[in-house]
């Protein structure tokens, strides 16, 4: 019989997953029932008190490396290296992995419906197109930079010097994150929800990348 992801991957791997899983859930339930506005506004004036024409530059330079560009850069780069790693399989867990991501951000943005600092007015009646561009959690700039940031974070294993490897991709997640903010386009629960996203995606890939390897282990035993 062959073994199944559950039977097959560790625990702690599973509870991770599990755990994330719930994070995001608690937080996105939270957020819809509005109880964090006001710390989102208590973080959105104190990060305004901190703008100026000197920092405007480098912000929207800091967040390009969440945009579209980047992303297919990051990826390409990932996938690069994930094939060179573990061949096909592990570069299309990379790609099949960031997908699911970019799927849960749209349901999210789509259910719960937290719209972003810098809408003006809501219209009506609300398409979903325009339902999902007007939402802001979680953070599509801050997703996609944690995830790249991320994933190469956890490649990083086995590099020369890779506690400054992660550390610097740690740094780069951070402040790609606090750049929305500083840029009035997410409220703070807007970044730590797609933070939440990318840590419940990668530790789904963790247990399916442990789980595959067992049943290798299993049918070469």
């Amino acid at each position: 019989m062959t073994p199944t992801a559950s039977a097959t991957t560790p625990p702690d791997s599973r509870a991770a997953w599990l755990g994330w899983t719930i994070a995001l859930g608690a937080l996105s339930f939270v957020v819809t029932q509005g109880w964090l506005v006001p710390l989102d506004h208590l973080i959105a004036g104190w990060v305004a008190a901190l703008r100026s024409p000197a920092l405007d530059g480098p912000m929207h330079a800091m967040t390009w490396f969440g945009g579209s560009v980047w992303t297919i850069v990051g990826l390409a780069g990932l996938s690069y290296l994930a094939w060179r790693r573990g061949g096909q399989a592990s570069a299309l867990l990379m790609s099949g992995t960031f997908l699911i991501g970019a799927v849960m951000e749209i349901v999210l943005r789509l259910w719960v419906s937290q719209w972003r600092p810098d809408t003006m007015a809501i219209p009506e009646p609300l398409d979903p197109f325009t339902r999902f561009e007007l939402a802001g959690f979680p953070s599509g700039h801050a997703f996609r930079s944690a995830f790249i940031f991320g994933w190469l974070a956890v490649g990083a294993r086995g590099w020369p010097r890779a506690g400054g490897w992660r550390a610097l991709c740690l740094v780069m997640i951070a402040l790609v994150g606090f750049t929305r903010v500083y840029l009035n386009r997410h409220w703070a629960t807007d970044v730590v929800g797609s933070w939440l996203v990318v840590l419940m995606t990668l530790a789904m890939a963790r247990c399916w990348e442990e789980a595959r390897a067992s049943r290798r282990a299993s049918a070469g035993g």
